[in-house]
């Protein structure tokens, strides 16, 4: 009845970084649905559920009443995510609440997730049944998914929703913390960073000197031509000994390989951003991640960053994409940077920068499997930020402001669903090991899934979520101890529209002035109130060498012309952010606007000159010179921009001509 795609990489320009995009399931055509899963018996008591009155005889028109009451009650979600479960019993309810905390409400369900998290016995009958009610009351229909062909299972699909979908409450009880004196709780981390001003000056630090990312570990020999090498990093060594590891054979396709887990700066680029910004490399790695999602960070060039020998890349930020994310108002700033860690991290740091802190190499390692053809650092990716998302959920369920304690938590989450690390991909395809091994870390076993999957659940909690200002923190010997969810994080966790709490906005930027470098170079640093002025001067100018400058030219005045805008335009937006035209250059777009249409102004241009009428028209007709040419003096001459004459002159000597050039 519907279809699913798997996450895909959206590659689209070299200079860009490639995003893992965010999992959504194909919509629902409700009216259809109904009409192929429902009798008539079953849909006259769903609508008598839904507290629908039948006009008329029409199954066409009681199919349209239960579909606008399914739309009403969804609409109700918004202000009580409750009202998804009116009428349903208490069982039911429960099942209904483990599968929307498990799954994204947008993916299909596996009946083997739903078996997981109803329960470690299940009886499939019961199952079923369980099933079989929600389908009853038009809540959850069977689907078709397309899935990799090493995971097939019955697929199920909630009715469309609009998001606010209910969850599981989690009963732990309220930490009873020592307060100090001044009223402090001891070993606390109170919420004192404020995320926007800390990506701000980890901005400005990539801003004002760039920034050096490690060179790759060196490809294997051979990656080139083996599928599971070629699109991942991975440790030359490693794959050697895994070719090897069976002489005068193929490799077995279920031999694993590690994925490294490194950070994306070498120790001394680590060591200068923390001095440079206040905050530690691994929150460094954080905001780099966040950068790239959002592409505020140039992407390295492939040339120099993949090979046998890659090296270093230095990169700065992409100017034109920090100025439109400075003028954004802080609300919509916070919005976006939360969208890009939960959906639209890149996959080529997702794992790196979320393990930065945790050392795992110290206690496990990420495998792969090499013949898990479908197994993509794209889908990687996508599995983290689900999982990401899975914490969101999580946390969802438990009270605002109350301090939890992290390790009763973790044996709830244990028991409720410890395989929540795998959402687009199965165990068979990637693992955690112990480190030094290959071995598949076992999580129905609580000690191995506390120090793999349970380790990197903490992890969101104390540092990515923290950094956000979502929750508070206390540790115990360096660990997770407890936690509370604040304002901030309530209101990020549950998606609430409208204005976030006002500990969410930065202290008062200074905004620098707008200065003239001289009487053709403008320089405009970003401000919120600057962005209709930075519009129009884009619109009016060439881009300069230095951030933030306007290069005011002839032809760039020309080209405002030809778009409508005139002098007065630009003279009052001038006025409007008290800012000076020069006499200069308002006299040279009043010369400009009089000749405009009458008198074109050309630069660096170079006339062609040919020999006779005949050469002008066969090279007319055989190269690219008429469409280069901006105009024709004569028959036998051609006014050109300068950059096109080399091409021009190369493919006049293919012809047999000898251009002698001046």
């Amino acid at each position: 009845m519907s279809t699913t795609q798997l996450p895909i990489t959206n590659y689209q320009l070299p200079s860009r970084w490639p995003i893992a995009a965010a999992f959504r399931g194909s919509a629902i055509n409700l009216n259809a649905v109904i009409e192929s899963e429902f009798t008539g018996a079953q849909l006259r008591e769903l609508a008598k559920w839904l507290g629908v009155t039948p006009k008329g005889n029409s199954r066409v028109g009681l199919i349209d009443q239960v579909v606008t009451a399914l739309a009403e009650r969804s609409a109700k979600l918004a202000e009580s995510p409750d009202a998804l479960f009116e009428g349903l019993t208490p069982e039911q309810q429960d099942f209904a609440r483990r599968l929307l905390t498990a799954r994204d409400y947008q993916m299909p369900i596996p009946r083997a997730t739903a078996a997981a998290v109803w329960g470690r016995v299940v009886d499939a009958r019961r199952l079923t049944e369980m099933i079989e009610s929600l389908r009853r009351r038009a809540l959850l229909f069977p689907t078709h998914a397309y899935y990799p062909s090493s995971f097939r299972d019955v697929y199920y699909q909630w009715l469309p929703l609009n998001g606010h979908v209910p969850v599981m409450k989690w009963e732990v009880r309220s930490e009873k913390l020592k307060v100090k004196s001044d009223g402090a709780v001891a070993n606390s981390s109170p919420v004192t960073s404020n995320f926007l001003e800390d990506f701000d000056a980890f901005l400005g630090a990539v801003l004002q000197n760039g920034i050096t990312l490690r060179a790759p570990l060196p490809a294997h020999k051979q990656a080139a031509r083996l599928a599971w090498l070629r699109d991942w990093e991975h440790d030359a060594d490693e794959a050697e000994r895994v070719l090897r590891s069976r002489p005068n054979w193929v490799p077995d396709p279920g031999s694993g390989i590690s994925v490294p887990l490194l950070s994306p700066f070498t120790p001394s680029v680590a060591a200068a951003l923390e001095n440079q910004t206040g905050l530690m490399a691994a929150q460094c790695a954080f905001h780099f991640a966040i950068a790239c999602a959002l592409q505020l960070i140039q992407a390295p060039d492939p040339a120099t960053h993949t090979g046998q020998s890659p090296l270093p890349a230095h990169v700065r930020v992409r100017t034109s994409a920090v100025e439109e994310w400075l003028v954004l108002a802080n609300e919509q700033k916070l919005r976006r940077a939360w969208k890009a860690w939960s959906e639209e991290i890149t996959p080529v740091l997702e794992a790196r920068s979320a393990m930065a802190s945790l050392k795992a190499g110290e206690t496990f390692r990420v495998m792969r499997a090499i013949g898990a053809r479908d197994l993509t650092p794209a889908l990687f990716a996508a599995e983290w930020c689900a999982l990401r998302r899975y914490v969101t959920r999580v946390l969802r369920g438990l009270p605002v402001g109350q301090w939890v304690s992290w390790p009763e938590l973790a044996e709830h989450l244990f028991d409720f669903y410890p395989e929540c690390i795998w959402t687009f991909s199965t165990r068979a395809e990637w693992w955690f090991a112990p480190a030094g091994s290959t071995a598949k870390l076992n999580m129905s076993r609580a000690d191995e899934w506390r120090n793999s999957a349970g380790q990197i659940i903490g992890h969101i909690i104390s540092d990515s979520l923290a950094w956000f200002g979502a929750v508070e923190t206390r540790t115990n010997d360096g660990a997770l101890d407890a936690f509370r969810i604040t304002d901030l994080g309530a209101a990020l966790i549950g998606g609430h529209e409208g204005a976030l709490p006002t500990i969410a906005s930065p202290g008062e930027r200074r905004v620098e002035p707008i200065v003239w470098l001289d009487k053709h170079i403008l320089r405009v640093p970003p401000a919120p109130d600057r962005a209709a002025f930075i519009s129009l001067i884009r619109q009016v100018s060439e881009r300069g060498a230095e951030p933030f400058t306007f290069l005011f030219t002839t032809a760039s005045i020309e080209r405002a012309l030809a778009a409508g805008i005139a002098l007065d335009d630009v003279t009052a937006q001038f006025k409007q952010v008290k800012v000076a035209l020069p006499k200069a250059l308002a006299d040279q777009f009043r010369l400009i606007a009089r000749r405009y249409g009458r008198i074109r102004v050309y630069q660096q241009l170079t006339v062609l000159e040919l020999a006779d009428d005949f050469a002008a028209r066969e090279l007319a007709a055989s190269t690219s010179l008429l469409k280069h040419t901006i105009y024709q003096l004569s028959p036998r001459a051609f006014a050109l921009p300068d950059d096109a004459v080399d091409a021009l002159i190369e493919e006049m000597q293919e012809k047999g001509y000898t251009p002698r050039v001046k």
